[in-house]
């Protein structure tokens, strides 16, 4: 299994580095450490690019530099053990920090909205994975960046975003939340036809529809199907809700979930079927365990990768998350890897094959 960690603020701009970021980081690798498990960090290389063009005005709002902390994070992990892979929200491109508060371009969700060219998308991913590639050079490692995760999760379209991966070795992708949809104006997203019952496919053009011949493998975060009412838990609502989220974030959430008003809207969003992810911070380490001992087996062949995620900026429960890895160190059928590990081991298979 993978421990994935989406590694930024708040999508809207809002939170702060310190507090959503380094600090719930450090004590997430801590505890992987211990355990002698590495944690595969996303790390949103346009946030940070963005935070250094900002860097005058955001050491006046907030006495410290955050793309210095990130950078300083990201390579002191890299040197102690942990991943370091891409990660993009394409509405940071350009974003400027004004009057104390981040303008972003809301209208662009996916890197396929940035550029009318494969040639020019190419372009951008290589700039991006050189960020990264950067902190891996500082950390004195030989590794490079391997996979790519959509902010949102919002890889779809996907035509000029794959053979843009694949022009930069990039061999894994993992946006993909199978059975999530979602339409609402800024987003268009349909994974309904993403393959069932596989932890993994190949990808040419689009990262739901797999093609024997693609040169990209897709490796869904793994979810289950539910209902709306059953993320409606303790430990949710605190991830999501709480006083470690910005209030203008907590609005913006309610109103993107459409729920209405009346008792019968209300109903009948709560029992839309929904994919429930596995998520490391929305979840009991009970519940978590359960779920990954009793996984489907992997088809004959496949490699067999359960992708878990989290986000550092809804870490809260140090307790919970390492009562998890305790479970999962005293189990000898379960492992942590990081990508860069699938990714080696992808490679061998092939070249075996």
């Amino acid at each position: 299994m993978v421990l994935s960690l989406d590694y930024e603020i708040f999508g809207n701009g809002t939170g702060d580095v310190r507090q959503h970021m380094t600090e719930p980081t450090e004590r997430m690798a801590r505890a992987c450490e211990k355990y002698k498990m590495p944690l595969t960090v996303f790390f949103e290389a346009e946030e940070y690019l963005a935070f250094g063009r900002e860097r005058e005005k955001l050491v006046s709002a907030l006495g410290y530099d955050p793309a210095d902390e990130v950078r300083a994070q990201a390579v002191d992990l890299a040197k102690r053990g942990h991943d370091l892979q891409l990660h993009v929200h394409p509405e940071w491109v350009g974003a400027t920090f004004e009057q104390d508060r981040w303008r972003l371009r809301p209208e662009k969700r996916t890197v396929d909205s940035l550029f009318e060219t494969v040639a020019e998308t190419s372009e951008y991913i290589r700039t991006r994975k050189a960020v990264i590639d950067g902190l891996w050079e500082e950390a004195g490692s030989t590794r490079r960046v391997t996979a790519f995760r959509a902010g949102a999760f919002c890889a779809q379209p996907s035509g000029k975003l794959l053979p843009a991966l694949a022009a930069n070795g990039i061999a894994i992708d993992s946006s993909v939340v199978k059975k999530m949809t979602r339409h609402d104006g800024q987003v268009d997203l349909d994974f309904m036809a993403a393959p069932a019952g596989r932890r993994h496919w190949l990808v040419s053009m689009d990262v739901a529809r797999e093609d024997p011949d693609g040169s990209v493998m897709e490796i869904p975060i793994d979810s289950r199907m539910g209902r709306r009412i059953q993320q409606l838990t303790p430990r949710r609502m605190l991830a999501k809700f709480s006083g470690n989220v910005p209030m203008e974030k907590q609005r913006e959430m309610v109103s993107q979930l459409g729920m209405g008003r009346s008792p019968v809207s209300i109903a009948r969003f709560l029992m839309r079927p929904f994919p429930i992810k596995l998520d490391f911070h929305n979840m009991s380490a009970r519940q978590m365990l359960h779920w990954v001992r009793n996984a489907p087996p992997a088809p004959a062949g496949d490699m067999d990768v359960i992708m878990l995620i989290g986000h550092s900026k809804e870490h809260r429960d140090d307790a919970n998350f390492e009562a998890f890895l305790a479970g999962v160190a005293g189990d000898r059928s379960l492992e942590v890897v990081s990508l860069s590990d699938v990714a080696e081991r992808w490679k061998k298979l092939r070249v075996e094959s």
